[in-house]
């Protein structure tokens, strides 16, 4: 009886879950895609450029060699020109470690620093004298080499690209004379003026003259030193300029005039 009961248990049982009704799975809703919010481009005046540019060096990175000096090149092949300017006249090339004889100089020419320098050496090429472009450090054109010679003609010079008063620069009593040249690195007319003054005494006008784009150069004699009383003694050089000059004391014995 018992069991009898049990078995009615358990068909009512399965029958009742033929009747449940069917719970549907949930599926998932597909999520709305988020679309991205739109940002402004870069504005190219402000952005910062990815490397900074070279600077081009300026003249006080030109190697700086007092007149009378001897100094030697350092790189081969190097040209030494008529004028200074990378397109003039070419007289000869040196070789590496070439000596030559500082006699005017630095002045500015196409972005560059220009010597006048006389053949110290007895090695060919020979030449006489002309113009070589010096470099910039730290690796110049030109390099120091050794004591200034003791026959050198050059008594002393100065090169600025300002104004000022230079010097002295102890003269002696025999025939000196004054190089002196003058250029611009712009496409604007520059002003060269330059006087000598003894130890006392007011400045003496010496050179007065617009420069335009051609360096301007020239020589005072040795009677003007002697007209005013300024041979044989300390001389100081007043330069009034907004040009790239060099002037340089010389005994015209040996001094041809410049290129």
């Amino acid at each position: 009886m018992r069991r009898a009961a049990i078995l009615l248990s358990i068909a009512l049982l399965m029958a009742g879950c033929g009747f449940m009704p069917r719970i549907a799975t949930p599926t998932s809703e597909p999520s709305p895609t988020v679309q991205p919010t739109p940002t402004a481009a870069p504005s190219l005046a402000t952005e910062a450029p990815s490397e900074d540019p070279e600077p081009t060096p300026g003249a006080d990175a030109v190697p700086r060699f007092a007149v009378g000096s001897l100094v030697a090149t350092n790189a081969p092949g190097l040209r030494i020109r008529g004028r200074p300017g990378t397109d003039q006249r070419v007289v000869t090339s040196l070789g590496l470690g070439a000596e030559l004889l500082v006699g005017l100089g630095p002045i500015l020419v196409d972005d560059l620093g220009w010597y006048l320098v006389r053949d110290a050496d007895d090695a060919d090429p020979q030449f006489a004298e002309g113009w070589v472009a010096a470099g910039f450090e730290p690796d110049p054109f030109l390099v120091a080499a050794g004591f200034t010679p003791g026959d050198s003609p050059f008594l002393g010079g100065f090169a600025d690209t300002a104004p000022g008063e230079f010097g002295p620069t102890a003269l002696p009593g025999s025939r000196v004379a004054l190089r002196w040249i003058a250029a611009t690195g712009t496409t604007e007319i520059c002003n060269f003026a330059l006087d000598l003054s003894g130890e006392s005494g007011d400045p003496v006008r010496a050179v007065r003259t617009p420069v335009g784009s051609f360096p301007a150069s020239g020589e005072l004699p040795f009677s003007f030193f002697g007209t005013n009383n300024l041979d044989g003694q300390p001389v100081f050089v007043h330069v009034e300029s907004n040009c790239s000059w060099a002037v340089s004391f010389v005994r015209t014995e040996r001094a041809p005039s410049p290129s």
